[in-house]
């Protein structure tokens, strides 16, 4: 029968075709010519050839094992489900991957330390002023607006502008050599990189 890889559970028996996607990580009872591409947990394009008669300790590495996730691109074969969803191998990456700590780059601290700066300039300013124009007998419906305007007078509204021309105008110059930058905010630090160390994808994590 045809079932949704979703109603899957440990001890089901899956047929995999070519062209289809592994609905679970199963351990292959028999195939025939059977090969998976592995690109979407390890960056190898290279099309792997499954042996069921075949097991190795590592289970990365072993041609008994077919991935949820990895796709079938040539000939058939038959697997037990031993693991799906969350438990997969996959869904372990994506969990790790999602519980990451995220830490602030050096720009971000910078940015936040000059917004309080600039914040605590401008709100001391129109304070200020306000004191001085109360003792001078100005109303104070005058002294509110001139506040006011002093603080927003003094918020760099540009700022965000002219960090984003600035952040894409190097993402670009590093296009041109080949370099693809997915967060803006990477530029920033890799501006002050001695040392970079990569799998042999190109892939930085």
């Amino acid at each position: 029968m045809e079932v949704d890889a979703i109603n899957l559970v440990p001890g089901d028996i899956v047929e995999v075709q070519i062209g289809d996607n592994i609905p679970a990580d199963i351990v292959l009872l028999k195939t025939s010519e059977m090969k998976v591409n592995n690109a979407s947990l390890t960056g190898e394009s290279e099309e792997l050839l499954r042996i069921p008669e075949e097991k190795q300790a590592n289970i990365f590495e072993s041609p008994n094992v077919a991935f949820f996730g990895t796709a079938c691109t040539n000939g058939n074969g038959v697997g037990i489900v031993f693991k799906t969803g969350d438990a997969t191998i996959i869904g372990q990456i994506a969990s790790l991957a999602s519980s990451a700590e995220v830490r602030e780059t050096t720009l971000q601290r910078d940015i936040d330390q000059f917004i309080k700066i600039v914040g605590v300039i401008a709100v001391g300013m129109g304070l200020l002023f306000f004191v001085i124009d109360i003792i001078l007998g100005y109303s104070f419906s005058t002294n509110i607006v001139l506040m006011i305007g002093i603080v927003t007078g003094n918020i760099p509204e540009g700022l965000l502008i002219t960090l984003t021309v600035t952040l894409a105008l190097a993402a670009r110059r590093m296009a041109d050599v080949k370099v693809l930058v997915k967060n803006m905010q990477s530029v920033e630090t890799l501006g002050s990189t001695s040392c970079i160390c990569s799998d042999k994808t190109g892939t930085l994590t």
